[in-house]
C-alpha cells in the first residue's frame, strides 16, 4: 500500500476576498511530488471545498517538480476568520513546512519536505 501523508495549515482571511499560497517542492529526495489540494473554512460544518486556482485554472492535484514552486489562488469572499489549506501527498514526502505572512501579495508558503 502506498504511503499517504495529509497535511494542513490554517491561513488567516483578514476581510480578504484570495488567499494567495506559494508551494515549493525542496524534498531531499528531490523527486516530483504530487499534491491532491483542498481547501475550507474553519468554522465551517461541512466543510464545503473552496475554489483553488492556478494561472486561472480550477484544480484539485497538482505535481511539482524538484525545486519548483508554484502560487496558488483560494477565493475567501465567504470566509470570515480563517481557511484551512490540506493537501495529501501519495507515495512519499514526510509533510509540509509552513510559514504564515501578514504582509505582501502571499499570504502562506509551504515547503515540501
Amino acid at each position: 500500500m502506498a504511503k499517504k501523508n495529509v497535511s494542513r495549515c490554517s491561513i488567516p482571511v483578514r476581510n480578504k476576498k484570495e488567499l494567495y499560497v506559494k508551494i515549493k517542492n525542496n524534498s531531499a529526495a528531490q523527486k516530483p511530488r504530487k499534491l491532491n489540494m483542498n481547501a475550507y473554512d474553519k468554522d465551517s460544518v461541512e466543510k464545503e471545498s473552496l475554489p483553488i486556482y492556478l494561472n486561472d485554472q480550477l484544480i484539485k492535484a497538482d505535481t511539482l517538480k524538484y525545486g519548483e514552486e508554484k502560487i496558488y489562488k483560494i477565493e475567501a469572499a465567504n470566509v470570515k476568520r480563517k481557511v484551512v489549506f490540506e493537501t495529501t501527498q501519495i507515495k512519499g514526502g514526510s509533510g509540509l513546512t509552513v510559514s504564515s505572512k501578514n504582509k505582501g501579495a502571499i499570504h502562506a508558503e509551504i515547503g515540501i519536505k
